[in-house]
């Protein structure tokens, strides 16, 4: 796995410095002079974005037992910044969220909305993928082969993430993930029979909300789409500021097919040189100068940067908080 992972970054890596050298560093200096403060505002955008994302997580709690919007706030950015710095996909930031909530949440409550906010948000990314992948298709004229090819990797992820749905829905997804006599071989059983007895409170957890609460995962689902979309809105700033007059239509087929090739690439950590890749791509598919597209990650790369900034801040503040905590109880 680590191979894998260091593979990935050096083709990522080499691929950033290619498009780079492809458009000309004297030209993207030139076009980022011209954005001047759209810079700030534009970065600024996404803590806007990850407040929402952390109010679309808040519903995935019991109301008993959801923490403030602040305190929540604070492990979300902790946890976003690990999946930057850290070659873990998603797993190593939603562990660590979970790790910093408030000592008055339970871990199975915990455990349980980090589960459902994680189906919530992938949801929020089918919900982008398929208005990204039509609006593609109607707008592009691309290649029979290739349609298929789009059309078919689309359902194989819609099909994942309602299979994902069912297991949640019939209490069986924590049950899967720690199953006893894999863990057993691994850990002996006493403490297989103890996470056994967790992963059953867990998933009985998130079967309840998924039977009782079931406009609660609407509106996460919402929430964290109003968020994705704020990414619209950081576009269109873009090009206002470097006066480059686009369509909503534009817009919408830039950023959509961006997100939708980012999805497809998740494994490459911090999308490194596909993320620059994928909006050079949708540019050019929306008859603008791909060097947009590039120079466009580039400030996602800052606000990816300064967020992340943030969120070793958080983290290193909580995780103090909870140490001097500990050494008060003992």
């Amino acid at each position: 796995m680590k191979l894998l992972h260091a593979v990935a970054v050096a083709l990522g890596a080499a691929l950033f410095a290619a498009l780079v050298v492809r458009v000309g560093p004297e030209k993207l200096w030139q076009d980022a002079a011209a954005l001047g403060v759209g810079v700030v505002v534009i970065v600024a955008i996404e803590g806007v974005a990850d407040l929402v994302h952390t109010l679309a997580w808040r519903r995935c709690f019991q109301p008993a037992h959801r923490p403030p919007l602040f305190r929540l706030w604070l492990p979300h950015l902790a946890g976003a910044a690990i999946n930057f710095v850290t070659p873990t996909a998603t797993l190593g930031g939603e562990v660590v969220r979970g790790t910093l909530l408030p000592r008055h949440v339970p871990g199975t409550e915990a455990t349980a909305s980090l589960a459902i906010n994680r189906l919530s948000a992938t949801i929020s990314d089918v919900l982008l993928s398929l208005a990204g992948v039509a609006l593609l298709l109607a707008a592009v004229p691309l290649d029979l082969g290739i349609r298929v090819s789009i059309v078919v990797a689309l359902a194989l992820f819609c099909l994942g993430v309602g299979g994902f749905f069912a297991v949640q829905r019939r209490g069986r997804l924590a049950a899967l993930v720690g199953e006893r006599r894999a863990i057993a071989r691994v850990l002996g059983a006493p403490r297989a029979e103890r996470i056994a007895g967790l992963a059953a409170q867990v998933d009985s957890r998130i079967a309840a909300f998924h039977a009782e609460r079931p406009l609660d995962l609407v509106a996460s689902v919402l929430l964290h789409t109003a968020a994705n979309a704020l990414g619209v809105v950081q576009l269109a700033l873009f090009f206002f500021f470097l006066g480059e007059p686009v369509g909503i239509a534009t817009l919408a087929l830039v950023f959509l097919v961006a997100r939708v090739l980012d999805l497809a690439a998740f494994l490459v950590p911090a999308r490194l040189g596909v993320q620059e890749g994928a909006r050079m791509v949708a540019m050019r598919l929306a008859g603008l100068d791909p060097s947009l597209g590039l120079l466009f990650s580039l400030v996602l790369r800052l606000e990816q940067v300064v967020w992340a900034g943030v969120g070793l801040a958080a983290y290193a503040a909580l995780a103090a908080a909870r140490g001097r905590r500990v050494e008060t109880a003992s």
